[in-house]
């Protein structure tokens, strides 16, 4: 009897020690967090979440991948930051820091994947990941747009353009400008045959002159949307001269 007495008081000081250690190492990883040195922090509070005591600690898993993506370590970010999500903590700001930390990482369509599920994960709390998103779209369709891949562009501004957030005015007057510079282009390109080839002439102007339509029904479109916006009213004076 008195050997099991002893084995048990023996067990409950280890068990006590653990969990003194884990409050310890919980409480120098969150007071380094404060202290913006992370990687201390990190040290810390990984220690933390390998003892049983922090098996529900969600909390501190995304500190750690807050943590891990201030050192830049976004690999590491990504794989906390999924633990945060499958526990549906905090989860609009658990995918859009997975997303971020994915951006950094060059995994774009990964991140587009990511923003995406989010947004129809938090229909309520998802002004950030759409915006966030959109931009995203609308860098991707200026990119296109300067290599005078036409087709690329109008896709990137029209999905920027799907999306409610607060980018959706920029992408309409995006595309508004893609169509009149697509109209200028196929103008100017037949001008020099105005008087040799008429025919085929008016077949362009005709082209170009479409294109200058769907230039004013966006810009009209942002008009709406944004009234106050004096560039859209130079932009639709600007395209009505032209015509």
């Amino acid at each position: 009897m008195k050997k099991l007495i002893l084995t048990l008081v023996v067990c409950m000081s280890v068990l006590g020690a653990f969990a003194q250690d884990a409050v310890q190492l919980k409480n120098d990883g969150n007071a380094a967090l404060k202290a913006k040195d992370y990687k201390a922090a990190i040290v810390h509070l990984e220690n933390y979440l390998r003892l049983p005591e922090a098996a529900e600690d969600i909390k501190t898993v995304y500190n750690v991948g807050y943590a891990a993506a201030k050192v830049k370590d976004y690999a590491k970010s990504v794989i906390y930051f999924d633990k945060t999500i499958a526990a549906k903590y905090k989860l609009s700001s658990s995918y859009l820091r997975k997303a971020t930390a994915l951006k950094k990482l060059k995994k774009y369509d990964e991140m587009v994947a990511t923003l995406k599920v989010g947004i129809a994960a938090v229909p309520t709390k998802n002004a950030k990941l759409a915006k966030t998103l959109a931009k995203h779209y609308l860098i991707e369709g200026q990119k296109a747009q300067k290599a005078s891949n036409f087709d690329a562009a109008e896709a990137s501004y029209k999905e920027a353009i799907e999306l409610k957030s607060s980018m959706k005015t920029d992408a309409i007057v995006s595309l508004g400008s893609l169509y009149f510079g697509e109209g200028a282009k196929i103008q100017t390109a037949a001008n020099p045959i105005a008087n040799t080839e008429k025919e085929k002439f008016a077949v362009e102007i005709t082209k170009a002159k479409s294109f200058y339509q769907k230039a004013i029904a966006q810009y009209t479109k942002a008009k709406t949307l944004a009234p106050a916006r004096e560039d859209i009213d130079s932009l639709l004076k600007k395209v009505k001269a032209v015509l």
